[in-house]
């Protein structure tokens, strides 16, 4: 039997390890598939990277592209160091001023060079009108409207007092 030397029996045990030991790596991107414009968003994963790694978090608007001179190039984004801790790391950032549009999230170990990347959507905003109150001798009704808005043509001021009774009549039936 051949007896082997120390610097072949060393390759050996490099080449199994590298084999055999787990490499760097990143579990999913813990985020919604969507947000709302204006929202404050925590951005959240897993990695078997040993506590005090760096993360570069970076998060991209899709549709960034070199522009041409006098084109709108309008960005919005987010970047920034985070510190892995215990196999974890989270990452928050104000989506205040952003455009609705998808969003590119790459999340790399500084140094190492492991990248691990997901993506969102940012939704407007739907707008609030004001509150909608409605009285009756019994008491008040106070409800929030949310959602577009439906644009009317405004009526003259005779038709609104035609309205006015009928209301009236509308809602006078609804309590009997």
């Amino acid at each position: 039997m051949t007896r082997l030397s120390r610097a072949s029996a060393g390759i050996i045990l490099a080449v199994l390890a590298l084999l055999l030991l787990p490499s760097p790596s990143f579990g999913a991107i813990r985020m919604e598939p969507e947000y709302r414009a204006g929202e404050v968003i925590t951005l959240a994963g897993t990695t078997n990277l040993a506590s005090g790694n760096q993360l570069w978090i970076e998060i991209i608007s899709a549709s960034f592209a070199p522009a041409q001179k006098g084109e709108d190039t309008t960005f919005s984004g987010s970047s920034g160091i985070v510190t892995v801790d215990r196999g974890t790391w989270t990452y928050t950032f104000s989506t205040a001023g952003f455009r609705q549009d998808e969003y590119l999230v790459t999340v790399e170990a500084v140094g190492i060079g492991v990248i691990d990347k997901g993506s969102f959507r940012l939704m407007e905003r739907p707008l609030t009108t004001p509150v909608t109150t409605v009285s009756s001798v019994t008491g008040t009704a106070t409800a929030p409207v949310t959602g577009s808005p439906t644009v009317t043509p405004k009526a003259g001021g005779f038709a609104g007092l035609l309205a006015l009774p009928v209301l009236l009549i509308v809602l006078l039936r609804r309590r009997t």
